[in-house]
């Protein structure tokens, strides 16, 4: 072949790859941003968030209403969570995509940094199979980066936040020390942002602390100690800025018992669910952290070949592994709890499929399971071929399914349409009860919700026991009208008092029922 025509090739390829790659991520844009505002639904975890944040540029309050008076921020995720939310409805004006928005970038960015990471400490052809893995192959909706991305919600804002410091880290062990700096702010806010962040990333250094100072790997043990320390101040400079900047806001406290409901659960019903999940939702990603950190056992064990880089995949073992441990051992099994652990450990999945497949050799990889199948030849080849086929096969097929359905059948806007009926059909000073935080964002009325505690009541009611009595009272706020949705409705929170005839039912809509109090 003469060297024009391999020239031309070459450039063919490259073109259709090109080709290939733009409408690829024109298709994941269309995906992130299409119906914002409704897909998924906007439900309650998002509500608590998008008040404060509303509230905080509106009024000038950080923190909820209640009755139309200020209160801590209660449920609300973190300050780091709040404020770019908060910025953005100063740039854009206060609305369902305009607080959405925050997440979306905080996605695509998240996506970035797993890329970049896995690309450093596997290959190119692992970053790329990462993106499969993360955007093709989550079975369940609370698992999928895009539409946990699409919603107002700490997990996001902390993925980004941890990516950035191991990747800040890598480079900073590779010999730009100065990037330590920007690591442990990362981390700092890091922790500030989501309540399970801490002790998961606390064993992602300690764990690479520990064998650095075995091996005497005097270099990167003095880094990590430094990266550790450093972050921990961090976290605290994180809190004197928010009271800084939050001066007089009220402070908020936990609801009694939530940690012992979300955090330490030794129920077996939801100990075999937590076991299930994993196994079911994220099964490559759980055998790819196994098989890694076997691998890194067996490394350890000899001379490293590359001590930074092994120091990284050790910090990143370390939180997933730990996260995912904690899920299955002792956490409520909620499936977005384990998200982060499986997002994180996107690279280990992709690299386990890259090695059973041959280098993602599909040709290979049939040829292998044929030769399994119809030949019977069953070696440590063929069967990891065959095991990679059947991951494949089951998690992309749902993936796939999972994403097309979630965005063609989740879309719902009847909270804007209830928030509408309540700012143009009632009067001013009309009080509204309900359990639904996600009215609270978009209604211009007083509004009224049971305290935080009867929250943890209703979740050991909705999953640990369903005769858990709920002490509230909700006429003891003389409401003038009730909406019941999805949250007011799991836990039945309505039902006594709606079973008196104090309210009539109004009107229906997909998620809500509204009714107005009978006078």
């Amino acid at each position: 072949m003469s060297q024009p025509d391999t020239r031309t090739r070459i450039a063919s390829w490259t073109w259709k790859k090109t080709v290939v790659g733009v409408l690829l991520v024109a298709l994941v844009l269309w995906m992130s941003l299409a119906n914002l505002e409704s897909v998924p639904p906007l439900w309650w975890d998002e509500g608590w968030t998008l008040s404060v944040a509303r509230n905080w540029v509106e009024l000038g309050h950080y923190g909820q209403l209640l009755n139309g008076q200020p209160r801590s921020a209660g449920l609300s995720a973190a300050f780091p969570v709040v404020a770019p939310i908060a910025l953005s409805f100063r740039l854009f004006g206060v609305g369902i995509w305009q607080g959405r928005l925050v997440g979306v970038l905080y996605m695509f960015a998240s996506l970035a940094l797993i890329c970049c990471l896995a690309r450093r400490l596997y290959s190119r052809p692992v970053a790329v199979g990462t993106l499969g893995v993360l955007l093709l192959m989550p079975v369940s909706e609370r698992l999928h980066p895009i539409l946990i991305g699409r919603e107002a919600l700490g997990e996001m804002p902390a993925i980004f936040y941890l990516l950035t410091g191991y990747l800040c880290l890598f480079l900073a062990l590779r010999g730009r020390a100065w990037l330590l700096v920007p690591a442990m702010l990362a981390w700092g806010i890091a922790v500030r942002a989501k309540g399970e962040v801490p002790p998961f990333w606390l064993v992602s250094l300690l764990l690479p602390l520990a064998v650095a100072l075995l091996k005497r790997w005097w270099k990167q043990a003095i880094l990590l100690a430094l990266g550790l320390a450093g972050s921990l101040v961090a976290a605290e400079l994180m809190v004197l800025l928010q009271g800084l900047v939050l001066h007089g806001a009220l402070p908020a406290t936990p609801a009694a018992g939530v940690y012992e409901l979300t955090a330490l659960v030794l129920d077996l019903n939801v100990r075999v669910g937590a076991l299930l999940i994993p196994l079911t939702f994220g099964l490559p990603t759980a055998l790819g952290i196994c098989v890694a950190a076997w691998q890194s056992f067996r490394l350890l064990r000899q001379r490293v070949p590359d001590i930074n880089l092994e120091i990284v995949r050790l910090a990143l073992l370390g939180l997933t592994g730990s996260w995912l441990a904690w899920y299955v051992l002792l956490s409520i099994s909620w499936p977005r709890y384990v998200f982060p652990a499986l997002f994180v450990g996107g690279p280990f999945a992709s690299a386990l499929l890259y090695n059973l497949t041959g280098r993602f050799d599909l040709p290979a990889t049939v040829r292998n399971v044929n030769s399994m199948i119809l030949g019977r030849h069953l070696n440590r080849v063929t069967g990891g071929a065959l095991l990679a086929v059947v991951l494949i096969a089951l998690m992309i097929g749902g993936g796939v399914q999972v994403s097309a359905l979630s965005l063609t059948t989740l879309a719902d806007s009847s909270v804007v349409q209830v928030a509408r009926f309540f700012d143009t059909q009632t009067a001013p000073d009309a009080l509204i009860e309900s359990y639904e935080s996600e009215l609270f964002f978009l209604v211009h009325r007083r509004y009224h919700y049971p305290p935080d505690d009867i929250h943890v009541q209703l979740n050991r009611r909705n999953w640990l026991n369903p005769d858990t009595p709920v002490d509230y009272d909700p006429l003891a706020a003389d409401p003038d009208y009730l909406v019941v949705g999805p949250a007011g409705e799991e836990g039945r929170l309505y039902d006594p008092v709606l079973a008196t005839g104090a309210f009539r039912p109004l009107f229906t809509t997909p998620r809500y029922k509204v009714y107005e109090r009978v006078r």
